[in-house]
């Protein structure tokens, strides 16, 4: 039946937690984000009208500077959210910022934004999960500052993100942010020596795993499956997603996991 009713889109702040993994999922990656800038001082901006979180780390690093849209735009909607951002990210110097969308967003590059791609967001529903073990391999979770600076050098080389290079310690975790308590972080040593990350945020809907790396003379043995895993079973009775690569797809799908819609990520730059 017709209505002339304003009807629930499923997308939003608006929408209940739980209605849906997609919005589920954006809110969380705007909560975790906000979390970690917040415990590492950085600016945060919650935009409740546009439904927009930007995090600012003044970081030269692309994903040192977050924003997170909270909803589908139509054009004069991304108009102002463009507006907004470039007000936000002009008050500071540092580099880029990395805008996350789970809609199709106009092109965006004649306001002054780059293309980054469309990487699928894929999910795995609660399963057991088991990993064969790897020799002179072992993950341990991060609970100090030595874990913590043995995870920033190996994901900021794994990834590997030239613009934190040579790491310094405290650039994406320091002491501080081991207190958020929804954050989860793990290394994987080869024998004795740090060469690979994981972490993951965990939701009251699903796990979100994020900033999996692996250094490259560490490839093909398995290792960054196994730290997918790890992060994936933080809370084994809920869902994980992640933003995968097309090149990484296949390693989450053997895991369990599979694509249900792609982002769009653009590349903002400051202005002024």
């Amino acid at each position: 039946m017709e209505t002339e009713e304003e009807l629930e889109t499923g997308y939003g702040p608006s929408a209940p937690p739980g209605d849906n993994l997609c919005n589920d999922y954006v809110r969380g990656l705007r909560e975790s984000f906000a979390a970690l800038a917040d415990a590492r001082g950085e600016r945060v901006l919650h935009d409740d009208e546009l439904a927009l979180t930007l995090c600012d780390g003044g970081s030269p690093a692309l994903f040192g500077n977050v924003a997170v849209m909270g909803r589908p735009f139509d054009d004069a909607g991304w108009r102002e959210a463009v507006e907004r951002m470039h007000a936000f990210y002009a008050e500071r110097g540092g580099g880029p910022f990395l805008v996350f969308s789970a809609w199709p967003t106009p092109d965006l590059v004649p306001l002054d934004f780059g293309r980054i791609g469309h990487p699928p967001l894929m999910v795995r529903l609660p399963a057991p999960l088991a990993v064969e073990a790897i020799d002179g391999f072992e993950i341990r979770p991060v609970a100090d500052r030595a874990a913590a600076e043995a995870w920033e050098r190996a994901l900021v080389d794994g990834f590997p993100e030239p613009a934190l290079q040579p790491v310094q310690a405290g650039c994406l975790l320091p002491e501080r942010a081991l207190a958020v308590e929804r954050w989860r972080h793990w290394v994987g040593y080869l024998d004795g020596r740090p060469v690979g990350t994981a972490s993951a945020w965990v939701g009251d809907h699903h796990v979100d795993v994020d900033f999996v790396s692996t250094l490259d003379a560490a490839r093909g043995r398995g290792i960054g499956r196994a730290l997918t895993a790890t992060a994936t079973v933080a809370r084994p009775d809920l869902p994980a997603m992640l933003i995968a690569s097309d090149a990484g797809r296949r390693i989450y799908e053997r895991l369990g996991y599979r694509a249900i819609l792609r982002f769009t990520l653009w590349a903002g730059h400051r202005q002024g």
